[in-house]
């Protein structure tokens, strides 16, 4: 019922041989502690540089059977549709062709399904409970190290289920790191342009998102991991810590956890619950908040969203519940959740401004404007929440429509440029140009999105003769929500 490693491995680099224009096998630096090799897939089609990448793991604990095997199908239902037209149909919910299709020509998608295969095979063989990987504690009869317990993020402070004992089940290791499957893990993060992170785990129905070590929090900036008063194999010192994050991050994790949750329900009605880890219980270490926190220990590091899935229900045993008789619902909703996963890690803006423009001047000016002013009010993030609805939908329109894609374009260049420069005003005629294409978005997209793009035309046709200034300020004062978008903007 369940792939050995061998048999994971054999599938990997079967569609790598045999689909070689789509999937191509990553030998990833480290082998595991019994000296297996490791390797991930890279799924891609067309050309094109400069793209987002997701990345995927799974069978992180070794006795989270069902994960490894559903990354390798998840991949082989995206190579299918890819070469035949037809839609992933999972259950209740079905991802059109034309989206599997635009995922894998502006997505570099990481899959690394078994992240720790020494233990799979030991939970195959001999045990089936284990947990860790198989490394040899010395001085104790125990083996094995928790690698989601192993990673960079105030490894070693033993807060909730973290433990610096060897002989436990969430043992975080000798040292930061000190595991080479979970250095594995590391190393797609630095090799490779993450934006988005999922560590696929069983079992509890949920979608976990940062902060695990403490709640979180978007008021106080100071309260960061970097600076907090902590000592390795001890708990957090102030029991009312809370951790940071900026009030855009927080409402991108629950925007897109959120459509996770629903892409799950939409298979066969499981409903998975969105919260922060710590609300399970506090842990350090784990590879999601790792992924995460990369860019504020280091600026220099790339932003990368960090999701954790608990996939499936109690089934009225542990061991059921790890490795359940019949896994495939739980696999097929599981695969619709990572998919809208990676379908909101698409960037309309910059796929637009790569693809159509081939220049990035444009694209970092309205960052800008949505991470440095829209994203620090509430009103200014109901409209990068609206944004963030209707781009991904709207997307594939845009892009089989030469007409309407160039004029898309040019109105991006046009945004950006209006941007850079707080005095510019916009004309009638660039405001009447974006309202005609939203008009022409409304009238072909799907039906539940007209209400959205009708509040944007309506907007736009209000900002004719209005100073960038003036815009913004309208902007972040008046969200989507407050009134029927009629009438002069609040400046």
């Amino acid at each position: 019922m369940y792939r050995t490693v061998s048999q994971l491995d054999a599938a990997g680099s079967t569609l790598a041989a045999t689909y070689p224009q789509l999937c191509s096998q990553v030998v990833l630096p480290d082998p595991s502690v019994q000296g297996r090799q490791v390797n991930a897939l890279r799924l891609r089609a067309g050309a094109g540089e400069n793209r987002r990448g997701v990345l995927l793991v799974g069978g992180t604990h070794a006795r989270e059977l069902m994960n490894p095997d559903l990354l390798i199908e998840m991949a082989v239902d995206l190579v299918a549709s890819y070469l035949s037209g037809n839609d992933v149909i999972l259950g209740g919910r079905t991802w059109p062709a034309t989206d599997i299709r635009l995922i894998l020509e502006t997505i570099d998608l990481f899959l690394l399904p078994c992240v720790n295969p020494d233990g799979r095979h030991h939970v195959m063989t001999v045990d089936g409970l284990w947990r860790k990987n198989r490394r040899d504690n010395p001085g104790t009869p125990c083996d094995g190290v928790d690698l989601n317990r192993n990673a960079d993020l105030l490894w070693g402070v033993t807060e909730g289920q973290t433990s610096c004992a060897p002989c436990a089940d969430i043992y975080c290791g000798p040292s930061v790191f000190s595991e080479p499957e979970t250095r594995n893990v590391r190393h797609m993060l630095d090799a490779h342009a993450i934006d988005c992170f999922a560590d696929v785990h069983s079992y509890s129905e949920l979608v976990l998102h940062p902060w695990g070590h403490a709640p979180t929090q978007t008021g106080d900036a100071t309260k960061r991991f970097t600076t907090l008063p902590a000592a390795t194999c001890q708990p957090i010192i102030d029991p009312t810590y809370a951790e940071y994050m900026t009030p855009r991050d927080l409402l991108r994790f629950e925007t897109v956890g959120d459509r996770i949750v629903q892409a799950i329900a939409d298979v066969r009605g499981r409903h998975y619950t969105r919260q922060t880890g710590v609300k399970l219980y506090p842990t350090t270490g784990t590879l999601g908040d790792y992924a995460y926190g990369r860019h504020v220990t280091d600026s220099t590091q790339r932003k990368t969203y960090g999701f954790t899935l608990e996939t499936g229900p109690w089934q009225g045993t542990v061991a059921d519940s790890f490795h359940p008789a019949n896994p495939e619902p739980i696999k097929r909703e599981a695969e619709s959740g990572l998919l809208a996963l990676v379908q909101q890690c698409i960037c309309a803006i910059e796929l637009i401004g790569w693809r159509l423009l081939g220049r990035d001047t444009e694209i970092r000016a309205l960052r800008r404007v949505r991470d440095e002013l829209l994203g620090n009010t509430e009103e200014g993030r109901g409209w990068i929440a609206l944004f963030e609805r209707v781009q991904t939908p709207l997307l594939a329109i845009v892009l089989e429509d030469q007409d309407l894609a160039g004029r898309a374009a040019h109105l991006l260049a046009d945004a950006g440029t209006q941007v850079s420069d707080d005095r510019a005003v916009l004309t009638p005629e660039v405001a009447g140009a974006a309202r005609q294409v939203v008009n022409d978005l409304a009238e072909r997209g799907p039906s539940e999105l007209r209400r959205d793009l009708h509040t944007v035309g309506e907007r736009l046709a209000g900002f004719a003769g209005l100073s960038t200034t003036e815009i913004l300020h309208s902007l972040m004062e008046r969200g989507p929500d407050n009134g029927n978008g009629s009438g002069p903007p609040n400046v």
